[in-house]
């Protein structure tokens, strides 16, 4: 259940200031549309201002007052970071059991720390080691000489093979693979022959991957998804990659084999990069963007090929006048044969 928390309270918690009445009690957090009388609302984008009059909330949490609203107000410079951290507070995560459950299955040769919460139907291979507090739901596999560090969060149906290498306080959501084969094939003669991938996977502290990522192991050496970085869903992640730090992807991006990627890069969805390639610290690229050479210089990139954002913009908006401007041309050329042919007929 979710707690409840006084006004100060709450912005003593979360670092905010606020205005009104200090003991305003609330119960939880919602949207402006269906908050209720306890619940604190929050506005964190300015285009739904207009609904801040109409919601039952008594408290809004954004980033200053908004005149002639007759509401209080929770304050902070950075609405969207306070609110990660009100959620958190109101809907703390649920405990799990320390120890392993009934239904696990424990190689010898593994180390499991007592304070882990290992579910029933977890496979955890020999060699491999499991760090305190680290939570690992049902269906999840750990493979040989795995090393899994502490507060750690494996969701359901997660694979992580042999070899690989996970920091502190990494999330891995439904499904994720780390650690699968990297797409390896040497042709010889009519035929493809498997190279084998035997290096490794490592996600350094504060990773999390979305449901269904994978994240193919190097050939050999790491691939390595740098602290703090965040995959969203869907993502595919080749064999030698290297992220750097803080790095955000958004879903249905894939990286092939050996690019290299810098620290605090974001990726729009459907973003692709080839393989081999190295992308700056601090680069954006744009939703659906097609990398083919190496971004160096930080900036936002768009198109595919990827180019600067501004220039990307100038091609597209020259793009959509051509209908009009073949329509031209054919008048043109029309009145072009027109006059070839009153010049051949005078001649």
């Amino acid at each position: 259940m979710p707690n409840s928390f006084s006004l100060e309270q709450l912005a003593r918690e979360i670092g905010a200031t606020f205005t009104g009445d200090a003991s305003i009690v609330l119960t939880g957090v919602s949207s402006l549309e269906k908050a209720g009388p306890n619940d604190l609302a929050f506005l964190t984008n300015s285009r739904y201002a207009s609904s801040v009059s109409q919601t039952k909330s008594p408290v809004i949490l954004t980033d200053k007052e908004l005149p002639g609203i007759s509401k209080t107000f929770l304050l902070s410079s950075n609405p969207y970071a306070a609110l990660a951290k009100v959620i958190g507070l109101f809907y703390p995560p649920t405990k799990r059991p320390e120890g392993i459950q009934s239904g696990a299955w424990v190689e010898v040769g593994a180390r499991v720390d007592l304070t882990a919460s290992v579910s029933a139907g977890v496979v955890i291979s020999k060699g491999a080691q499991i760090g305190a507090r680290t939570v690992l739901y049902p269906g999840v596999f750990i493979g040989e000489n795995v090393r899994v560090g502490e507060d750690c969060i494996v969701y359901p149906n997660v694979t992580i093979r042999e070899n690989c290498f996970l920091g502190k306080r990494v999330i891995l959501q439904p499904g994720v693979v780390v650690g699968s084969d990297g797409f390896g094939f040497a042709k010889d003669g009519e035929e493809y022959k498997k190279i084998p991938q035997v290096g490794n996977v490592v996600l350094e502290d504060d990773v999390e991957l979305g449901a269904n990522v994978c994240v193919d192991r190097a050939v050999l050496g790491s691939t390595v998804i740098g602290k703090g970085s965040k995959l969203d869903n869907l993502i595919q992640i080749g064999h030698n990659v290297v992220i750097g730090s803080n790095t955000v992807m958004a879903a249905l991006t894939g990286i092939s084999g050996s690019t290299q990627v810098g620290n605090n890069v974001i990726m729009g969805g459907q973003v692709g990069l080839a393989g081999h390639l190295k992308i700056g610290d601090n680069v954006t690229l744009a939703t659906r963007t097609g990398v083919m050479e190496d971004i160096l210089e930080k900036g936002v990139y768009w198109g595919s090929p990827s180019c600067k954002m501004n220039e990307e913009m100038k091609n597209v908006a020259a793009y959509r006048q051509l209908p009009e401007l073949i329509k031209r041309i054919r008048v043109l050329e029309k009145a072009l044969e027109k006059i070839r042919v009153v010049n051949d007929h005078e001649k």
